[in-house]
């Protein structure tokens, strides 16, 4: 038997493939990321659903072992609300289990945001880093450490916080290109390319965006970071700085320096 990952429509239900609809129809058991989604994606197939199991990022741990034990005697099934599943949605904890298991794994591609975008972007592909979704704190450092490289850059981000996230990359590299991709394979499609200042101001004068969007920015122009002024400042200076480069809380980068201090004052450091 096998474990199925199955790629599902993300915009327009025809995407499906003919042979995604035979598999779904002889699941034994189908792992879902929401299991009315899929209920929902079954009926307008006219699929009668079999067992339906949630799989999520809050459970996928407990549940992967299990469902990879089903999948050496049963047609498992792995489906996310849209698109591939494994990639920035769940699954890939079970992916991972059902190799360990033995289990054979068998692919019915389908619809991706991460290809579609970047193809539709027109940038080279290779080499290209997919970045996932966009973090909401530490955002500034994130983009900095991101924008250093040179190659294809694609990522996701909520619309209600996409145009601010441009405006802080357009600040870093202003000349670099970048594609916003919304609502793929909708009816309301949108594909804009620009250099990222003008994509910034485009995005910044809308009263709203709606729709998913994945952001695209292609090779160019690099971020190169400056020393920042630090120098012969405080503990808590320079806990301001690091706050900001980790996605954390000042007080917690703070403590970490007071440790670092201490194992360094006690001999217990390790330099560098």
């Amino acid at each position: 038997m096998s474990l199925w990952i199955l790629a599902t429509p993300i915009g327009t239900l025809s995407d499906l493939s003919p042979r995604a609809r035979e598999v779904l129809s002889q699941a034994a058991v189908i792992a879902a990321e929401d299991t009315r989604n899929t209920r929902k994606l079954l009926g307008a197939l006219g699929i009668n659903a079999p067992p339906i199991e949630a799989l999520h990022a809050h459970n996928e741990a407990q549940r992967a072992p299990a469902l990879a034990q089903r999948a050496l005697t049963e047609e498992v099934v792995l489906v996310s609300d849209a698109g591939t599943p494994a990639l920035s949605d769940p699954g890939r904890l079970l992916v991972e289990e059902a190799h360990r298991a033995g289990v054979e794994l068998r692919s019915v591609p389908g619809p991706s945001a991460i290809a579609a975008a970047l193809a539709a972007s027109g940038f080279p592909a290779a080499p290209s880093t997919f970045l996932g979704f966009a973090p909401r704190k530490g955002r500034t450092g994130w983009l900095e450490q991101s924008l250093t490289s040179p190659h294809t850059l694609i990522l996701f981000e909520a619309t209600t916080r996409v145009a601010e996230l441009v405006a802080r990359a357009a600040a870093l590299t202003p000349t670099r290109e970048a594609a916003l991709c919304r609502e793929i394979s909708k009816h309301y499609e949108e594909i804009t390319r620009a250099p990222l200042a003008a994509l910034a101001a485009d995005l910044g004068s809308r009263e709203a965006i709606k729709g998913e969007c994945a952001l695209v920015i292609g090779p160019g122009e690099v971020f190169v970071p400056q020393a920042q002024g630090v120098e012969g400042g405080t503990l808590k200076d320079v806990a301001r700085v690091l706050a900001e480069r980790w996605g954390t809380t000042r007080k917690d980068a703070y403590q970490a320096l007071l440790e670092l201090e201490r194992d360094r004052i006690s001999g217990s450091g390790h330099p560098r």
